[in-house]
C-alpha cells in the first residue's frame, strides 16, 4: 500500500492502476482510481481535517455550533413528522423513498453525505433496478430534509450536500388503444370494471377514484349559461381532494354516467362511489395488483420496465388512462387550457407530459385540404 504526501490519503495499485483511500473519520473511504481519485482523496482529507479542528474549537469554547441531529435517521424521523409533511397526499409516497434512502444513508452522519455520496447511491439504486424516476423522488425527498431542517435552524449550511442532482430521463408511458382498453375491461372483475371506466373516461388518479364520495358527483343539475338552461353531468374535485390541490371540475361522459348512476343507488352523501364486491374501500396499491391480474389475464404487456428494442415503454399501468384520456381530449380539439382544469396540471411542463400524439395526429394537419401561405397548390399549378 502506498501513500500520498498527506497524512491519511493512502492507494492500493493493482495491473498498474492506483485505487485510493482516505481516512475520514477513523474509517478508511473509497474515493476512485487514478488522478481523480486522489483527488477526491485529498478533498475528503482535507475536509476531515478542517472539521477536527473545527470540532476541537467548539470544545475549547471558542466556537459555538448546535447540532440538532447526529444521523440522517434522525433528520428523516424529524422530517416525516412535521404537520405540513404528514398532511401531503404524497406522504405514503414519501414514506416508501425515506425506506430506501434510510437503508443506505440512515446511520452516515448528517454533515458526512457530499454530493458524490448522492451519486453512488443512485448508481447502486439503479443497478438494483429502480427507474431513475424513482430515485429521483427519493434525492429529492432528502433534499426536502436539509432544506426544512436548515430552514428550522436545526443543520447549519455547511452540513448540506452541495447538489442534489436528479436525472432528466423522459420515457414517457404508453397510451392504451380502444381495443387493447376493450379487452381489458372484459378480462376484469366486476367490481374493477367500473374502476377502469372511470379512469379512462374521466383522467382521474386512482387515488382520486378510491376517495371519491357520492355528494361529489353531480347528475343532470341544471345550470345557466348565456341565458340558456343546461343539463350537465361533472364531478367536484375539491383542494384536499387531490395531489396538486388545484379544484377540478371533471366532466362526466355518457358512458361513464351510465356507470355512475348504477353505483349511486342507495348511497350517502359521504360514501365511497367506488367500493370492492365485499363493500370494502379500495387503496391505490390494491388498484395495481387488480390492474396487473386483468393485463396478464388479457394478454398485455404490464409494467413501467418493459422497453422495445428502441427503449421505449411498451408495458402499460393504471395511470396509463389517464395520459389516454388527455391524450383524447387534445385530439378532439379543446385547448389546454380547459384540458388541465379538467387534469388538474398545475404547470404546462408537466400536462404536455401527457400528452401523446402520434404521427397520424400530425398529418391530420394537411389530411383536407394543403395550403401554402394561405393559397391551394391547385391555384400555383
Amino acid at each position: 500500500m502506498a501513500k500520498d504526501g498527506m497524512i491519511g490519503v493512502t492507494s492500493i495499485t493493482r495491473n498498474g492502476t492506483d485505487y485510493w483511500y482516505a481516512r475520514v473519520d477513523g474509517d478508511r473511504k473509497y474515493c476512485g482510481k487514478g488522478q481523480k481519485g486522489h483527488k477526491l482523496a485529498v478533498a475528503e482529507r482535507s475536509k476531515c481535517v478542517a472539521k477536527r479542528y473545527e470540532n476541537r474549537e467548539m470544545n475549547a469554547g471558542l466556537k459555538v455550533k448546535k447540532v440538532q441531529f447526529k444521523t440522517v435517521t434522525d433528520l428523516s424521523n424529524w422530517y416525516m413528522q412535521l404537520p405540513k409533511v404528514q398532511g401531503q397526499k404524497s406522504y405514503q409516497r414519501k414514506v416508501n423513498a425515506s425506506s430506501h434512502v434510510l437503508a443506505y444513508f440512515g446511520r452516515t452522519p448528517v454533515y458526512r453525505i457530499e454530493s458524490d455520496d448522492i451519486e453512488r447511491y443512485r448508481l447502486r439504486r439503479t443497478t438494483s433496478g429502480a427507474a431513475e424516476g424513482t430515485v429521483n423522488i427519493e434525492v429529492i425527498l432528502l433534499s426536502a430534509m436539509y432544506t426544512e431542517a436548515r430552514k428550522a435552524k436545526k443543520v447549519h449550511a455547511d452540513m448540506v450536500p452541495g447538489e442534489f442532482h436528479t436525472v432528466d430521463s423522459r420515457n414517457p408511458r404508453p397510451i392504451i388503444l380502444d381495443d387493447v382498453f376493450e379487452t381489458l375491461l372484459r378480462h376484469a372483475k366486476l367490481d374493477f370494471a367500473d374502476f377502469l371506466v372511470c379512469g379512462y373516461e374521466s383522467a382521474m388518479r386512482s387515488s382520486e377514484i378510491c376517495d371519491l364520495r357520492a355528494y361529489q358527483v353531480h347528475l343532470d343539475e341544471k345550470r345557466i349559461s348565456g341565458g340558456r338552461v343546461m343539463v350537465v353531468d361533472y364531478i367536484d374535485i375539491g383542494i384536499f381532494d387531490t395531489k396538486t390541490k388545484a379544484r377540478r371540475t371533471v366532466p362526466v361522459s355518457p358512458g361513464l354516467k351510465e356507470v355512475l348512476q348504477r353505483r349511486l343507488e342507495g348511497l350517502e352523501p359521504e360514501d365511497r362511489v367506488f367500493t370492492k364486491k365485499d363493500g370494502s374501500a379500495w387503496n391505490p396499491k390494491t388498484v395495481c395488483m387488480r390492474f396487473k391480474y386483468a393485463c396478464n389475464r388479457a394478454g398485455i404487456p404490464h409494467g413501467d420496465k418493459l422497453l422495445n428494442e428502441k427503449g421505449e415503454r411498451v408495458g402499460v399501468v393504471f395511470h396509463c388512462l389517464r395520459h389516454t384520456r388527455t391524450t383524447k381530449w387534445v385530439q378532439m380539439g379543446f385547448s389546454d387550457e380547459i384540458i388541465r382544469r379538467a387534469t388538474g396540471h398545475k404547470t404546462l411542463e408537466a400536462y404536455q407530459n401527457y400528452v401523446k400524439l402520434g404521427p397520424t395526429a400530425v398529418m391530420s394537419l394537411v389530411s383536407e385540404k394543403r395550403y401554402t401561405n394561405g393559397i391551394k397548390l391547385s391555384q400555383r399549378q
